[in-house]
Protein backbone atom coordinates (compact mmCIF):
# COMPACT_ATOMS: atom_id res chain seq x y z
CA UNK A 1 0.00 0.00 0.00
CA UNK A 2 1.44 3.43 -0.90
CA UNK A 3 0.28 4.74 2.51
CA UNK A 4 0.49 3.10 5.95
CA UNK A 5 -2.56 1.13 7.07
CA UNK A 6 -2.92 3.19 10.24
CA UNK A 7 -3.48 6.31 8.10
CA UNK A 8 -6.22 4.50 6.19
CA UNK A 9 -7.90 3.42 9.43
CA UNK A 10 -7.70 6.93 10.87
CA UNK A 11 -9.22 8.47 7.74
CA UNK A 12 -12.07 5.97 7.68
CA UNK A 13 -13.07 6.61 11.28
CA UNK A 14 -14.28 10.03 10.20
CA UNK A 15 -16.82 8.40 7.87
CA UNK A 16 -18.48 6.06 10.35
CA UNK A 17 -20.52 8.81 11.97
CA UNK A 18 -21.92 9.91 8.62
CA UNK A 19 -23.32 6.47 7.89
CA UNK A 20 -25.39 6.67 11.09
CA UNK A 21 -27.42 9.64 9.81
CA UNK A 22 -27.04 9.30 6.02
CA UNK A 23 -27.92 5.71 5.21
CA UNK A 24 -27.61 4.26 1.73
CA UNK A 25 -30.85 3.61 -0.19
CA UNK A 26 -31.22 -0.16 -0.62
CA UNK A 27 -32.52 0.37 -4.17
CA UNK A 28 -29.05 1.71 -5.02
CA UNK A 29 -27.19 -1.36 -3.82
CA UNK A 30 -25.49 -3.25 -6.63
CA UNK A 31 -27.31 -6.49 -5.91
CA UNK A 32 -30.53 -4.85 -7.14
CA UNK A 33 -29.11 -4.79 -10.68
CA UNK A 34 -32.22 -6.44 -12.14
CA UNK A 35 -34.65 -3.61 -11.33
CA UNK A 36 -34.87 0.17 -11.77
CA UNK A 37 -33.03 2.42 -11.31
CA UNK A 38 -30.00 0.11 -11.57
CA UNK A 39 -31.20 -2.00 -14.50
CA UNK A 40 -29.57 -0.51 -17.61
CA UNK A 41 -31.53 0.49 -20.70
CA UNK A 42 -29.05 -1.45 -22.82
CA UNK A 43 -26.10 -3.74 -22.19
CA UNK A 44 -23.19 -2.18 -24.09
CA UNK A 45 -20.19 -3.45 -22.13
CA UNK A 46 -19.10 0.05 -21.14
CA UNK A 47 -15.77 0.78 -19.50
CA UNK A 48 -15.70 2.96 -16.40
CA UNK A 49 -14.10 5.71 -18.49
CA UNK A 50 -16.94 5.45 -21.00
CA UNK A 51 -19.42 6.12 -18.21
CA UNK A 52 -17.51 8.75 -16.25
CA UNK A 53 -15.62 10.48 -19.04
CA UNK A 54 -13.21 13.34 -18.47
CA UNK A 55 -14.59 14.96 -21.63
CA UNK A 56 -17.45 17.34 -20.69
CA UNK A 57 -19.44 16.43 -23.83
CA UNK A 58 -18.49 12.71 -23.96
CA UNK A 59 -17.18 13.23 -27.48
CA UNK A 60 -14.22 10.97 -26.67
CA UNK A 61 -16.63 8.11 -25.95
CA UNK A 62 -18.48 8.76 -29.22
CA UNK A 63 -15.25 8.82 -31.23
CA UNK A 64 -13.99 5.65 -29.61
CA UNK A 65 -17.16 3.55 -29.68
CA UNK A 66 -19.19 4.91 -32.63
CA UNK A 67 -16.52 6.10 -35.08
CA UNK A 68 -13.99 3.49 -33.91
CA UNK A 69 -11.19 6.05 -33.82
CA UNK A 70 -7.97 4.65 -32.39
CA UNK A 71 -5.37 7.00 -30.94
CA UNK A 72 -2.15 6.48 -29.03
CA UNK A 73 -2.37 7.23 -25.30
CA UNK A 74 -1.04 10.63 -24.31
CA UNK A 75 2.09 10.85 -22.14
CA UNK A 76 0.08 11.56 -18.93
CA UNK A 77 -2.08 8.52 -19.70
CA UNK A 78 0.99 6.30 -20.23
CA UNK A 79 2.58 7.48 -17.00
CA UNK A 80 -0.66 7.04 -15.07
CA UNK A 81 -1.12 3.52 -16.40
CA UNK A 82 2.46 2.65 -15.45
CA UNK A 83 1.95 3.91 -11.90
CA UNK A 84 -0.94 1.46 -11.51
CA UNK A 85 1.11 -1.34 -13.07
CA UNK A 86 4.12 -0.70 -10.83
CA UNK A 87 2.03 -0.66 -7.64
CA UNK A 88 0.57 -4.04 -8.59
CA UNK A 89 3.91 -5.48 -9.71
CA UNK A 90 5.81 -4.39 -6.60
CA UNK A 91 3.07 -5.70 -4.30
CA UNK A 92 3.17 -9.10 -6.02
CA UNK A 93 6.95 -9.30 -5.70
CA UNK A 94 6.72 -8.28 -2.04
CA UNK A 95 4.03 -10.87 -1.34
CA UNK A 96 6.18 -13.62 -2.85
CA UNK A 97 9.08 -12.89 -0.49
CA UNK A 98 7.21 -11.94 2.65
CA UNK A 99 5.01 -15.02 2.89
CA UNK A 100 8.18 -17.13 2.99
CA UNK A 101 10.17 -15.06 5.48
CA UNK A 102 9.36 -14.02 9.04
CA UNK A 103 12.03 -11.31 9.11
CA UNK A 104 10.82 -8.78 6.53
CA UNK A 105 13.33 -6.12 7.60
CA UNK A 106 16.09 -8.27 6.05
CA UNK A 107 14.50 -8.40 2.60
CA UNK A 108 14.95 -4.84 1.35
CA UNK A 109 18.07 -5.52 -0.74
CA UNK A 110 16.80 -8.62 -2.51
CA UNK A 111 13.41 -7.02 -3.21
CA UNK A 112 15.01 -3.88 -4.65
CA UNK A 113 17.12 -6.08 -6.92
CA UNK A 114 14.13 -8.04 -8.22
CA UNK A 115 12.00 -4.93 -8.67
CA UNK A 116 14.85 -3.34 -10.64
CA UNK A 117 14.75 -6.31 -13.03
CA UNK A 118 10.97 -6.01 -13.22
CA UNK A 119 11.19 -2.34 -14.21
CA UNK A 120 13.51 -3.11 -17.13
CA UNK A 121 10.66 -5.07 -18.71
CA UNK A 122 8.31 -2.08 -18.70
CA UNK A 123 8.00 0.49 -21.46
CA UNK A 124 8.83 3.51 -19.31
CA UNK A 125 8.85 6.84 -21.20
CA UNK A 126 12.23 8.51 -21.56
CA UNK A 127 13.07 10.74 -18.62
CA UNK A 128 10.88 8.87 -16.12
CA UNK A 129 13.14 5.88 -15.47
CA UNK A 130 14.72 7.28 -12.31
CA UNK A 131 11.38 8.42 -10.92
CA UNK A 132 9.82 4.97 -11.27
CA UNK A 133 12.91 3.46 -9.62
CA UNK A 134 12.54 5.84 -6.66
CA UNK A 135 8.78 5.26 -6.50
CA UNK A 136 9.26 1.48 -6.47
CA UNK A 137 11.80 1.72 -3.66
CA UNK A 138 9.39 3.93 -1.73
CA UNK A 139 6.69 1.26 -2.11
CA UNK A 140 9.08 -1.45 -0.92
CA UNK A 141 9.98 0.63 2.14
CA UNK A 142 6.30 1.13 2.98
CA UNK A 143 5.47 -2.56 2.57
CA UNK A 144 8.43 -3.78 4.62
CA UNK A 145 7.70 -1.26 7.35
CA UNK A 146 4.08 -2.42 7.54
CA UNK A 147 5.10 -6.08 7.47
CA UNK A 148 7.74 -5.61 10.18
CA UNK A 149 5.22 -3.91 12.46
CA UNK A 150 2.51 -6.53 11.93
CA UNK A 151 4.81 -9.50 12.52
CA UNK A 152 5.55 -8.27 16.05
CA UNK A 153 3.03 -10.30 18.04
CA UNK A 154 0.73 -10.66 15.06
CA UNK A 155 0.08 -12.82 12.06
CA UNK A 156 2.66 -12.81 9.30
CA UNK A 157 -0.10 -12.68 6.69
CA UNK A 158 -1.69 -9.56 8.18
CA UNK A 159 0.94 -7.31 6.63
CA UNK A 160 -1.00 -6.84 3.39
CA UNK A 161 -4.77 -6.84 4.05
CA UNK A 162 -5.55 -5.70 0.50
CA UNK A 163 -5.70 -7.30 -2.92
CA UNK A 164 -4.58 -5.36 -5.98
CA UNK A 165 -5.94 -5.56 -9.53
CA UNK A 166 -9.29 -7.10 -8.63
CA UNK A 167 -11.22 -8.25 -11.71
CA UNK A 168 -15.01 -8.02 -11.51
CA UNK A 169 -17.93 -8.56 -13.87
CA UNK A 170 -19.66 -5.23 -14.54
CA UNK A 171 -22.20 -6.62 -17.01
CA UNK A 172 -24.99 -6.70 -14.42
CA UNK A 173 -24.96 -2.90 -14.54
CA UNK A 174 -24.36 -2.63 -18.29
CA UNK A 175 -20.58 -2.34 -18.00
CA UNK A 176 -17.72 -4.50 -19.21
CA UNK A 177 -17.46 -8.10 -18.03
CA UNK A 178 -13.79 -7.44 -17.28
CA UNK A 179 -13.60 -4.37 -15.07
CA UNK A 180 -10.53 -3.82 -12.93
CA UNK A 181 -10.64 -2.33 -9.43
CA UNK A 182 -7.24 -1.04 -8.34
CA UNK A 183 -7.48 -2.63 -4.90
CA UNK A 184 -9.94 -3.97 -2.36
CA UNK A 185 -8.97 -3.84 1.30
CA UNK A 186 -10.02 -6.04 4.17
CA UNK A 187 -13.60 -5.24 5.17
CA UNK A 188 -14.68 -4.32 1.63
CA UNK A 189 -12.93 -0.96 1.27
CA UNK A 190 -12.64 -0.06 -2.44
CA UNK A 191 -9.41 1.72 -3.38
CA UNK A 192 -8.64 3.73 -6.51
CA UNK A 193 -5.21 5.14 -7.39
CA UNK A 194 -5.15 8.42 -9.28
CA UNK A 195 -2.34 10.43 -10.81
CA UNK A 196 -3.26 14.10 -11.02
CA UNK A 197 -5.41 16.63 -9.26
CA UNK A 198 -8.54 15.66 -7.28
CA UNK A 199 -11.73 15.73 -9.32
CA UNK A 200 -15.32 15.14 -8.24
CA UNK A 201 -15.81 12.54 -10.97
CA UNK A 202 -13.23 10.35 -9.21
CA UNK A 203 -15.77 9.93 -6.38
CA UNK A 204 -18.47 8.96 -8.89
CA UNK A 205 -16.14 6.34 -10.40
CA UNK A 206 -15.47 4.92 -6.95
CA UNK A 207 -19.21 4.65 -6.28
CA UNK A 208 -19.55 2.81 -9.59
CA UNK A 209 -16.86 0.31 -8.64
CA UNK A 210 -18.56 -0.26 -5.28
CA UNK A 211 -21.92 -0.94 -6.95
CA UNK A 212 -20.31 -3.35 -9.41
CA UNK A 213 -18.60 -5.16 -6.54
CA UNK A 214 -21.91 -5.34 -4.67
CA UNK A 215 -23.55 -6.87 -7.74
CA UNK A 216 -20.90 -9.61 -7.69
CA UNK A 217 -20.55 -10.44 -4.00
CA UNK A 218 -23.94 -9.23 -2.68
CA UNK A 219 -22.33 -7.59 0.35
CA UNK A 220 -22.57 -3.87 1.21
CA UNK A 221 -19.65 -1.65 0.21
CA UNK A 222 -20.03 1.63 2.08
CA UNK A 223 -16.55 3.15 2.00
CA UNK A 224 -13.89 3.95 -0.54
CA UNK A 225 -10.48 5.55 -0.67
CA UNK A 226 -8.82 7.57 -3.42
CA UNK A 227 -5.04 7.61 -3.18
CA UNK A 228 -3.52 10.47 -5.17
CA UNK A 229 0.04 10.08 -6.45
CA UNK A 230 1.50 13.34 -7.71
CA UNK A 231 4.68 15.22 -8.58
CA UNK A 232 5.60 12.53 -11.10
CA UNK A 233 9.18 13.25 -12.13
CA UNK A 234 10.06 14.75 -8.73
CA UNK A 235 9.71 13.59 -5.15
CA UNK A 236 6.48 11.54 -5.07
CA UNK A 237 3.65 13.23 -3.15
CA UNK A 238 0.98 10.86 -1.91
CA UNK A 239 -2.29 11.83 -0.28
CA UNK A 240 -5.52 10.02 0.46
CA UNK A 241 -9.17 10.98 0.46
CA UNK A 242 -11.71 8.77 2.25
CA UNK A 243 -15.10 8.64 0.52
CA UNK A 244 -18.48 7.67 1.92
CA UNK A 245 -20.21 5.97 -1.01
CA UNK A 246 -23.51 7.73 -0.42
CA UNK A 247 -26.84 7.45 -2.20
CA UNK A 248 -26.11 10.74 -3.97
CA UNK A 249 -22.85 9.46 -5.46
CA UNK A 250 -24.58 6.28 -6.57
CA UNK A 251 -27.37 8.28 -8.24
CA UNK A 252 -24.72 10.37 -10.01
CA UNK A 253 -23.09 7.22 -11.35
CA UNK A 254 -26.42 5.88 -12.66
CA UNK A 255 -27.14 9.24 -14.31
CA UNK A 256 -23.71 9.22 -16.00
CA UNK A 257 -24.26 5.65 -17.19
CA UNK A 258 -27.75 6.31 -18.55
CA UNK A 259 -26.61 9.48 -20.33
CA UNK A 260 -23.79 7.53 -21.99
CA UNK A 261 -26.14 4.76 -23.11
CA UNK A 262 -28.66 7.26 -24.49
CA UNK A 263 -25.93 9.08 -26.41
CA UNK A 264 -24.55 5.88 -27.95
CA UNK A 265 -28.00 4.62 -28.97
CA UNK A 266 -28.95 7.90 -30.64
CA UNK A 267 -27.69 9.54 -33.84
CA UNK A 268 -26.37 12.47 -31.84
CA UNK A 269 -22.78 13.56 -32.42
CA UNK A 270 -21.39 15.37 -29.36
CA UNK A 271 -19.64 18.64 -30.08
CA UNK A 272 -15.99 19.24 -29.17
CA UNK A 273 -15.63 20.53 -25.64
CA UNK A 274 -14.73 24.14 -25.08
CA UNK A 275 -12.00 23.19 -22.64
CA UNK A 276 -10.31 19.83 -23.01
CA UNK A 277 -8.29 17.96 -20.39
CA UNK A 278 -4.57 18.22 -21.10
CA UNK A 279 -4.27 14.44 -21.09
CA UNK A 280 -6.97 13.84 -23.74
CA UNK A 281 -5.49 11.97 -26.74
CA UNK A 282 -8.39 13.03 -29.00
CA UNK A 283 -7.62 16.76 -28.99
CA UNK A 284 -6.02 16.69 -32.43
CA UNK A 285 -8.98 14.71 -33.81
CA UNK A 286 -11.39 17.32 -32.46
CA UNK A 287 -9.22 20.18 -33.76
CA UNK A 288 -8.54 21.48 -30.25
CA UNK A 289 -5.12 22.77 -29.31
Amino acid sequence: MPVPNYMVAKALRKLHARRSYDGIDEDLRGWNWDRPPLKPRAYLGLSMYDVVSYCPTKRDVWLRRVKRVHVEPSLPMKVGSLVHEVIHGVSMIARKYLVLNNKPWKLYGVMVEEVSKYLTGLDIPEGFEEWFKDFSEYLITQIISEASWNTVGGSLNSWLPWISEVRVDGSYLGLSKNLRIDAVMEGGLVIDFKVGKPNDIHKVMLAGYAMVLESNVELPIDYGMIIYINNVGGIPRISLEPIYLSSDLRKDFIDYRDDTIDMLLSDYEPKPAGQCPESCPFKSICGVR
